[in-house]
């Protein structure tokens, strides 16, 4: 592991790197990133984690963070073995809980940003959590979940993803171009739970949630619950192939999305969500068939922003149009089946 801080020397070294973090951390294994996150935990300053590329065996030891410093964290995967070069493409950075334990359990008072990791075979015997568990306590930095996979976690409820912004918080919570798939639920909400109560905004935009499984007979919701006390806004997410309902919403104003079946009433303002079998490539495989009625069907201008690529690194439009769903496939260079 390697610990650098921020010189004006050092800076032309550290130019390929997306922010300059008061204290950059490389690792390379799971010891390295619970050493990484316990370091981080009351610091006031900005820590970035890079996460160098492979698969992280937990081993039964989930990774956690119980933050009380008001620093901003963020954490990247897709780096090169000395963290000087980073692949845009969660798929080649695994959390593996190996069905032994969750995968990652964080509470923080300062802002979070999780980007370009998988979450996957986390296991949960408590209420919530499987993959991904993200309280934010009175922080104004908010909460990024953006080009992360969340996939084959298992548990009692919210399996794949609790992300919460608590009462007291400020910042927003936004959560881009990410994959809920494969999750496994006894109760309900087997791909997560996303909510908001402090005085930010929730945006998700471009996400895809599908073959989410409850495996309980006293379900009582659907696959992904999002809401809160404020409001919500979702843009050209997929929510489709999942038990019982898709989608669950609270105050929420849904544009351009496409839900198989959705629980609750759309919030004031929503408009040209649609509800049609999106076409996935495979049963696994959730890139868009060529003759997908999803391809080129979004909004280019949603509330939060239109994120710029992909979760595979693709630039995320193509000729004034945007696919709905993690991954972009506008270009008719996709069409032909290259570059996937």
């Amino acid at each position: 592991m390697c610990y650098r801080h921020r010189f004006i020397l050092l800076l032309a070294l550290c130019l390929a790197r997306p922010a300059l973090a008061d204290t950059t951390v490389c690792v390379h294994t799971p010891a390295e990133f619970q050493t990484a996150l316990t370091g981080a935990q009351a610091s006031s300053a900005f820590t970035l984690i890079e996460v160098a590329r492979g698969t992280y065996n937990l081993g039964g030891t989930e990774l956690t963070f119980n933050g009380t410093g008001t620093g901003q964290l963020d954490i990247s995967g897709g780096y090169n073995a000395d963290c000087s070069t980073q692949i845009l493409n969660p798929a080649l950075t695994v959390l593996d809980g190996q069905y032994l334990s969750p995968v990652m359990t964080m509470y923080a008072e300062g802002g979070v940003s999780i980007r370009y990791l998988t979450f996957q075979h986390g296991s949960s015997t408590a209420v919530y959590g499987g993959g991904l568990f993200a309280d934010i306590q009175g922080s104004s930095g908010g909460l990024i979940l953006n080009y992360n996979i969340f996939r084959a976690n298992v548990g009692e409820e919210d399996v794949g993803v609790y992300a919460l912004m608590d009462n007291g918080s400020t910042g927003d919570l936004r959560a881009n171009g990410n994959l809920f798939v494969d999750n496994t639920a006894v109760n309900y909400n087997p791909a997560g739970e996303i909510q908001i109560f402090g005085t930010g905004n929730l945006y998700m935009v471009n996400n895809t949630v599908a073959n989410n499984v409850i495996t309980g007979t006293g379900a009582i919701s659907g696959s992904m619950y999002v809401g809160g006390g404020a409001m919500a806004t979702l843009s050209n997410n997929i929510f489709w192939g999942n038990d019982v309902a898709d989608l669950n919403i609270g105050l929420v104003v849904l544009v351009d999305n496409d839900v198989g079946v959705l629980q609750g009433t759309p919030a004031s303002g929503s408009s040209g969500s649609t509800s049609i079998d999106p076409q996935f490539s495979g049963t696994t495989d959730y890139h868009l068939l060529p003759a997908s009625p999803l391809l080129g069907a979004g909004t280019l201008t949603p509330a939060g922003n239109l994120p710029t690529i992909d979760i595979e690194g693709h630039p995320r439009s193509y000729n004034g149009l945007v696919d709905v769903g993690a991954y972009e496939r506008g270009d008719v260079i996709y069409v032909n089946g290259f570059d996937d």
